[in-house]
Parts: structure tokens; sequence; C-alpha cells
């Protein structure tokens, strides 16, 4: 009884916490749609779009992995599969710039520091307002013209010296036995400069995005939660020696299980 009584005042001590779930983009159903505009002093603004398919990932971490009620993000990593071709003319007498981009990724600007939680409703869906994000990549320009070949004339950028952007992230999270799936739609902005000229980015990416619910050994009865019933259903395993309570998986069951089940417990899922 008394060891019984320990471990229950250990685990009442200590708060359970979520596990991250690393999810896969696929990249058959994710990509990018991203829009340049160009604005030269005196000549009016021109425009073009491109796209490509993405790939990489997004860690998330789930209040539950049954019935999720709150979503944050950890960190992602969109990568644009192949460039961005770009051109942007004002007719013949003033010519035009051509644009394009390589590797080009669009990432979580704070790794380590999470943004959330915010609230995931009956349906799954989810909204997050601003995600610090950066884009980075090369791209290449060449004006052509009467015009704009002088002014313009040709050399490289870096896109992270755009700085860092506020994106928004909106979608849906859903769990089917162990798989993860999280569809969503993330909408980002910039601006700069162009050898002088203004220059901005809008783009949106379409994501989808699939993994498995993390392991989680702190749920003992496996429904879902981490909370008092698993310290319970442990311990009665344990005091009776079931060999389901070893869990450090040597074989005996002792002290050194419950260290380990509570290290389990309170790291959550």
């Amino acid at each position: 009884m008394l060891r019984t009584t320990a471990l229950i005042a250990a685990a009442f001590a200590t708060p359970a916490l979520a596990q991250v779930a690393d999810l896969a983009i696929q990249s058959n159903q994710s990509s990018v749609s991203a829009q340049i505009c160009l604005e030269p002093t005196g000549l009016g603004e021109r425009c073009d779009t491109d796209g490509s398919s993405i790939s990489g990932g997004i860690n998330v971490e789930l209040d539950n992995y049954a019935a999720p009620t709150a979503i944050s993000i950890d960190d992602f990593s969109l990568a644009l599969d192949g460039s961005l071709e770009y051109n942007m003319d004002w007719g013949f007498f003033v010519g035009g710039v051509d644009i394009t981009l390589t590797g080009v990724t669009v990432s979580y600007a704070t790794p380590g520091t999470q943004t959330g939680p915010v609230a995931v409703d009956g349906a799954g869906d989810f909204d997050f307002p601003a995600v610090a994000a950066t884009i980075t990549g090369t791209g290449s320009y060449s004006g052509y013209g009467l015009i704009l070949e002088g002014l313009i004339g040709d050399g490289t950028f870096n896109l992270a010296d755009f700085g860092a952007v506020e994106s928004s992230i909106a979608g849906n999270i859903s769990i089917s036995g162990d798989q993860i799936t999280l569809t969503g739609f993330q909408a980002f902005s910039n601006s700069g400069e162009i050898e002088g000229v203004t220059t901005s980015i809008d783009g949106s990416a379409t994501i989808v995005a699939t993994g498995t619910v993390p392991a989680c050994p702190g749920d003992f009865n496996g429904d879902g939660l981490v909370n008092t019933q698993d310290v319970l259903a442990f311990l009665n395993a344990w005091t009776s020696d079931d060999p389901s309570s070893d869990c450090t998986g040597d074989g005996n069951i002792n002290t050194q299980d419950v260290l380990c089940f509570l290290n389990a417990w309170t790291a959550g899922c």
C-alpha cells in the first residue's frame, strides 16, 4: 500500500504533456501557387503567377490523439519541387522582366517555439490566424526592351532578404486508427525590391500531410488519454506482476518499471 500511495502522489505532482506528430507532405496532393508583381516607377504594376508541387513535412501537437480539441504547430518546411518562371511585360517599347525562382522553401520561422494551441472543433477544423514563416531560395532576373533592359539589367537576389512573413494556416485534422491526416491552406505575402523596383510575392499552399499517431506508453489503458486512470491501471498490473507492467522490457517487474512508466506518463501523448 505504501508504494501504491507514493506512486499516485508522484503521478498527481506532474501534469501530462502531449507528444509531437511528424507528418509528411504528400507531394501528389500538395502544391503552391505564387504571384510576383513588379511596379517600376511611372510604369504601373505587372504581375505573373506560377506554381509547383511541394514536399516536406509539418510537426503538430494535439491535446488528444483520439478526439483532439486543440492543435499546436512545432515546425514545418514546404519545399517547392520545381522552379517558378515569371514574365512581366510592359509592351514593345518599354520591354519587360523575366524572373526565375529556384530552391524555394517556406519554413517555420521560430523552430523550438510553439505556435498555438488553437481550437479544433467537432468536425476537426482549425485556424491559425498568424504563423511566422520565412521564404528562402534564389531568384534570377533579366530585363529586356529599350527601357527595362537598362533599368533592371541582369542579376540574382536572395528571397531570404525579403524577411519573415506572417502566414495564416487553416485546415482540418482527422484520425482514423493510428493514421493522422492534415489538410490545410496556407496563405503568405511578402515584399522587397529588385534593383530599386518594388516587388511583391503573394502565394498560397494547399497541403495534405499524413503520419501515424505518436507512440504513447503513458496511455496505459489505451483510451487515447493520459490521466490518473492510466496510473491506476498500471498500478493494478504492476502490483499483480502482470507482464504488461514491464515498462523497461527487461523481463523483470520492479521499481525500475515504476520510474519508466512515470517518465512515459509525464511525457503524455
